[in-house]
């Protein structure tokens, strides 16, 4: 028994395509410091190098500091529309709820290390242990600092062209398009603003799907699941 499936291979995607949008396979957040903006000078410095923008290579610094957040994604294709909530925490605790066509397809609590899954049939919680295989994965923007190179998946370097400044909410973003040679036919932009250099917005379009992600950073309160079970045991092939 595969749990794993209950998260399609489409809601995996759509995280994916909104991560690597952002800095080629990396993803950086960012919190208020007391009112100030606190840049991560190594990651400044990184960004500088590879892209050139003292505007987004500020923001691309600012990233690392990311403290309690939540992520809402939309998105659409042939085959209908998805959403996914996700939330994580200062102390590295994240949930990731995926729905599909008005229907809960999966709802995931990483706490203090362990996954678990809830099983929609009884409202009980798969416990999974932390070597285990086939454990879902909630999508922790903060990790994805690690991978952030500002390059695509074949190495080419990523352009990132700022657009201007607009509205967002009762703010105003600088917003930058996202090119990849690679992709001609891909488009993508982000915004952050321009008061905290928090990432507000991302929207991405390929292949006749959309993602628009928008994120506020507001408090998380992830507490461990009650009523957990043991996975079902797999009986060896015949």
């Amino acid at each position: 028994m595969r749990i794993f499936k209950q998260l399609s291979s489409k809601s995996k995607l759509v995280l994916l395509v909104a991560a690597v949008i952002i800095v080629g396979g990396g993803a950086y957040l960012v919190t208020k410091d007391e009112g100030k903006v606190s840049v991560n000078k190594e990651l400044q410095s990184k960004c500088t190098t590879q892209v050139n923008d003292e505007t987004f290579c500020k923001f691309a610094g600012a990233f690392a500091n990311a403290g309690d957040y939540k992520v809402s994604v939309s998105s659409s294709d042939q085959s209908g529309a998805s959403t996914i909530e996700l939330a994580s925490d200062s102390k590295g605790n994240s949930s990731m709820v995926v729905t599909q066509g008005g229907q809960e397809q999966a709802n995931i609590i990483v706490f203090n290390g362990v996954t678990y899954l809830k099983d929609s049939t009884d409202g009980q919680w798969f416990k999974f242990s932390s070597t285990d295989a086939n454990k879902p994965e909630v999508l922790d923007l903060k990790k994805e600092i690690a991978k952030g190179d500002f390059k695509g998946d074949a190495g080419q370097a990523l352009q990132y062209k700022q657009i201007g400044t607009e509205a967002c909410g009762n703010l105003t973003c600088f917003k930058y398009q996202v090119i990849d040679p690679n992709k001609p036919n891909e488009e993508g932009f982000l915004w952050f603003d321009t008061k905290d250099y928090l990432l507000r917005r991302v929207t991405a379009k390929s292949n006749g799907s959309t993602t628009d992600m928008n994120l506020t950073y507001t408090k998380v309160s992830i507490s461990e699941p009650s009523s957990t079970k043991d996975l079902p045991s797999v009986s060896p092939a015949q």
